[in-house]
């Protein structure tokens, strides 16, 4: 579900800068700025970064749902929506001859979510379907926490915006217990003659 989250980011991220600066290439990709072993990867040299940063409980959660269906009173008892805050971070991976065209993208991208900062299935029927709606807001960072959080990531500073993204994630539609509604009046039993 995060995966599919951050591909739909990104897909959409490439397809906005596609068309505005006329590339053939994507420079929107998922990774974090450096490999487990601290390294830089040679791909993601002179791109958009795109990486989770933290992942909590959205505290607006709801703790349970109950649908009634009124024609059969029947209550369905199902899996609560998972609500969830995704710090998203949005980093400018490039290099000194390019770092202006990285800075031109990023204040895009800025512009970009500004406009665009909810998906849902009337506004965004690509949606993937295992997530029902997303909201983005662009989160402040104190300098203090923003150096904690780039020596986390085993990087030096990169140009960057980092957005809180609300999504819902709808129940798996696996109904975990049906109960219904019984109603006993002059019920009469007999034995059946064979």
């Amino acid at each position: 579900m995060l995966d599919l989250c951050l591909n739909y980011l990104k897909e959409r991220m490439n397809q906005s800068v596609k068309n505005v600066f006329d590339l053939a290439d994507d420079l929107v990709i998922v990774s974090p700025p450096t490999d487990l072993d601290g390294s830089k990867l040679p791909k993601i040299q002179n791109k958009i970064l795109i990486f989770i940063s933290n992942i909590e409980k959205d505290s607006f959660s709801k703790s349970y749902r109950q649908d009634f269906n009124h024609t059969s009173n029947r209550t369905a008892v199902s899996s609560q929506p998972l609500f969830i805050t995704i710090t998203v971070t949005v980093a400018a991976n490039f290099s000194t001859n390019h770092y202006s065209d990285g800075l031109k993208v990023l204040s895009h991208f800025l512009a970009f979510f500004n406009r665009h900062n909810s998906f849902n299935r009337q506004n965004s029927p690509d949606l993937p379907k295992n997530i029902e709606q997303f909201n983005m807001e662009l989160d402040s960072i104190p300098g203090d926490q923003l150096n904690h959080l780039w020596g986390i990531f085993g990087s030096h500073y990169l140009p960057s915006c980092t957005y809180r993204v609300r999504a819902l994630i709808p129940d798996s539609e696996s109904i975990l217990t049906q109960v219904g509604n019984i109603h006993l009046s002059d019920i009469t039993m007999a034995k059946r003659d064979n």
